[in-house]
Parts: C-alpha cells; structure tokens; sequence
C-alpha cells in the first residue's frame, strides 16, 4: 500500500519528465536536420522586424518635421504679414528686391507716395532707377553697392524720387540683404522708403535761418524768457564790440547809455509781453564807451501754448544815418557859406517870435540889411574873395547882437536880423549901431583889403494892423532901400521919411 501511494504521488513527474525528454529527443533530431534554415529564417525575420521599425520611426519624424516646416512657414508668413503692415501702417513704403533676376516687390504704399496706382509701376529695379533724380543717381547706387559688397552693414541713402505728376520728393531709403548665397553672393534684399520731403523742407529752413542768423548786416540777439542772453551773430560784435563769449548768459542792459530812462524801458517791456514786440530807437553804449543810435526790432518767441520762450532782437547801427540826417537837417535850415539860418529857419523863428512878444507884451525889430559895394568886390576881387568877406561880415554881426537874437542869411548880400524882447522902437538902435559898425570893418583876403558898408531897413511887431511874417520882411526892405536912398551906410525905419 505503501508503494503504491508514493507512485501515485510521483508518477505524474515521471510522466512529465518522459515527454519532455521525448520532446529534447524530437527538437534534437529535427534541429539536426533543420536547424540553420530555421535560424536563418529567424535572423532574417529579425531584421525584417528591425527594418520597419527603422522606416515607421523615420517616417515618423519625417511627418514630424514636416508639421513643424509647415508650421515655420505659417509663422513666417504671419511675421512678414505683421511687420510688412508695421511698415505699411507707419506710412512707410516696403520694397523686396530679388537681387538674383532683378525683380522687386514694391509695396502700395511706395507707390501711392510717388502718386502711382497699383498698377502703374514696373516690378523692375530699373523703375526705381528711372525715377531717381539725375543729381541724386551716382550716390545712392555707391552706397548701395557697398552694402551689397559688404563694405556697409545697412544701406541708407537720401534722393530726390520724381512722382507722377513730375515733382519730386525727397526719400530717405534703407535696406539690408537678408540672403546670402553659399559663395557669399546676396539673394535677396528688403527695404523701407519714408518720406522725408517735409524734414528737408524744414532743414532747408533751419539752414537759411541759420545763415541769415550768420551773415546778417543787422546785430541780432537772441535772449531766454528772463532776458539773458543766449546768442548772437557776427554782426552784433561787429556792432557793439563785444564778442559773443563775453555776452553768454548776461543781461542786455550792459549796453546800456544811460540816456533813456527807466520808464522808456519799462514801457517797452510792456509792449513786448502785451502785444509781443517793440521796435524804436535805442541809444547804447559800445564797449569802447562809444554812445550810438540803433534801430531796434524785439519779437517774442511764443510756444504752442502762448508762453514766450525767447526774444529776438534785431537792430541796426544807424550813427551815421542820424548823423547824415541831422547834416541834410542842417542844410535844410542853415545857409551853406555863412552857416546862418536860412529863409526858411528865418520864417520859423519869426513866427515864434511874433507869438512869444505879444503874449509878453513886448515888441521885436526885424532889420533887412543889404552890403554896400559887394558886387564890386565879387568882380575886383572874385567869389572866393567874396565868400571870404561874406562869412567874416556874418561873424561879426552875430557877435554884434545878443543871444536871443536871431540873424539869417536870404542870399547873397542879403541878411536879416531880428530882436526880440524890446521895450519900445528904440531899444534896438544900439544894436542897430553895432551891426553898421561890425559891417564896416575891413576884411584882408590875399594880401587885399576888402570893406563894405552896410544899409539897414527897420520894422517893428506888432503894429496896429495884423500882419504876417512875409509882410514884415516887405516893410523892412522898402525901409533898407530908403536907406539906400539917404546915403548908404545908415539905417531907417519903415513908415519915417
């Protein structure tokens, strides 16, 4: 029992052990006949299995790459678009330029400054090349050459473009290749064309400024809000003295005179903040401590919002053109030779004196006088000798009146005198006798002696009948003619036989 109990247990290992040592057997004898055909067909299997596997995963990043190609080239396209509106929406014209056959992409916006329409221009570089001025041509294909070259990192250039209607706009273009061959040879080339007409129209102005600033005839100075000077020009040294590094930064009033006061300035500042300019005569003082006129025109320079930033001032040394007017003044009122009041000096004065004596209650004497035995002189003698005795005579007979008195020459031997302030008719006949005497003294003129005498007509103001100034220079010469009349070298009233 025993025995067969521990069979029981163990005959199926036995079993067990006996087909696998039956199968060991069989895959011996069939490994014997077969084995290297089926371990051939394993490797081969084998690579077979590894070789598809290389291909799907080699497919597999292909389309992987792929997607991410096309997605580059989605972004890229979407980054020209951006930067391409960029360009377009800042006004600015966009070119592409295949440099390998010439042709270029220009933007509607490049061509709607030129005044072109879409279709109105050729996608040739030679279009850009017709269009640029003559003057402006050489230039700006040097510069572009450098660049293609690689002598410049960027190209930029500035020219005159003509539009449709034949004007021409100034442009600033830029550009830079983007592509480059292998052999270093440029592809491809993109560049932005900008307006700049406006900018050179306003430098063109800046520049003209600048040299009407420069080489102005007139001082101009240029002073901030508070009145400190800031510049000036070659003129105003040329004018004043002072250079314009000794100015910087200093009050106009240096060049002060001191002739005008401190209301003039005054008033002029107020004109400039209320009305925004002054112009007038000014009275400075060079730095030398020479005093001269000029003639001054003060703008003030306002911002957008009204405030005055500056002050210009423009002026003109006019010393000498007061000095020629006070002499054309002159000689408008004073006798050339004797450089006694004229006739019409005479006419003035008289009126004021007429005025002046009757609101005193005074009188005054108006004496025509006439040289005896000029003409003789002037033909023994000749004018020179003549003008000699004329001016000595006039000398003499200023000095004989008083300094109120006033003694003008008509013409030739003509003179007048008038006396003004006198008490009665005979309050001039002293005066009347120093004007024969001072008449009657000899004169020497090249080794000669010249003499006259002198016929003297008196009339007084005011008389009973109004009269003007003419008529008083009437009866005063009827009165030096009866002079005349009596024997010469005397004098007479006008009325009295």
């Amino acid at each position: 029992m025993k025995h067969a109990i521990h069979w029981n247990l163990w005959s199926p290992f036995i079993r067990n052990a006996l087909l696998l040592a039956g199968l060991i057997s069989a895959g011996l004898a069939v490994w014997s006949h077969y084995g290297w055909m089926l371990l051939g067909g394993l490797a081969a299997l084998a690579l077979i299995v590894w070789q598809g596997t290389r291909l799907f995963m080699t497919r597999r990043r292909l389309t992987e790459q792929y997607r991410l190609v096309l997605l580059q080239k989605k972004r890229l396209r979407e980054s020209e678009f951006r930067w391409k509106f960029a360009i377009e929406g800042s006004g600015d014209g966009l070119w592409d330029w295949n440099v390998a056959d010439g042709s270029v992409y220009f933007s509607a916006q490049y061509k709607q400054m030129l005044g072109l329409a879409v279709d109105e221009m050729d996608q040739r570089l030679q279009e850009w090349e017709t269009r640029v001025h003559p003057d402006d041509k050489a230039g700006s294909l040097m510069a572009l050459q450098s660049h293609l070259d690689g002598q410049s990192p960027v190209y930029a250039a500035q020219y005159r473009m003509r539009c449709k209607d034949g004007s021409y706009k100034w442009i600033l273009d830029r550009g830079m290749v983007v592509s480059r061959s292998d052999a270093g040879k440029p592809l491809r080339m993109i560049g932005i064309h900008t307006d700049i007409t406006a900018h050179k129209q306003a430098e063109e102005k800046l520049q003209l400024a600048a040299s009407v600033f420069t080489h102005a005839l007139e001082g101009i100075m240029i002073t901030d809000a508070q009145g400190l000077i800031i510049d000036v020009n070659q003129s105003f040294s040329r004018i004043t003295g002072y250079e314009r590094d000794e100015v910087l930064g200093r009050n106009p009033h240096l060049l002060s005179s001191g002739r005008q006061s401190q209301a003039f300035y005054a008033a002029m500042w107020r004109d400039l903040q209320e009305k925004g300019c002054w112009y007038g005569e000014v009275w400075n003082r060079r730095k030398s401590g020479e005093v001269y006129a000029h003639l001054q025109n003060i703008s003030a320079v306002r911002d957008a919002q009204g405030q005055t930033r500056q002050y210009v001032s423009l002026f003109s040394d006019n010393t000498a053109l007061k000095a020629h007017q006070q002499q054309l003044q002159h000689l408008a009122h004073f006798d050339a030779l004797t450089d006694l009041p004229n006739r019409l000096l005479l006419a003035d004065r008289l009126h004021q004196g007429m005025v002046q004596v009757q609101r005193r209650g005074q009188m005054l004497a108006l004496a025509f006088v006439d040289l005896d035995g000029f003409k003789l002189i002037n033909d023994s003698h000749g004018h020179e000798a003549g003008d000699h005795l004329l001016m000595t005579v006039a000398t003499r007979m200023k000095q004989a009146l008083r300094e109120g008195d006033t003694l003008a020459r008509l013409g030739g031997d003509e003179f007048v005198a008038v006396m003004f302030d006198l008490a009665d008719e005979a309050a001039c006949e002293p005066m009347l006798h120093r004007l024969l005497a001072a008449i009657a003294q000899p004169a020497q003129f090249g080794g000669h002696t010249l003499q006259v005498s002198g016929s003297l007509g008196v009339t007084f103001y005011p008389q009973v009948q109004e009269l003007d100034a003419d008529q008083l220079l009437r009866q005063a010469d009827q009165a030096m003619y009866q002079a005349k009349l009596a024997g010469k070298n005397r004098y007479r009233f006008f009325g009295v036989e």
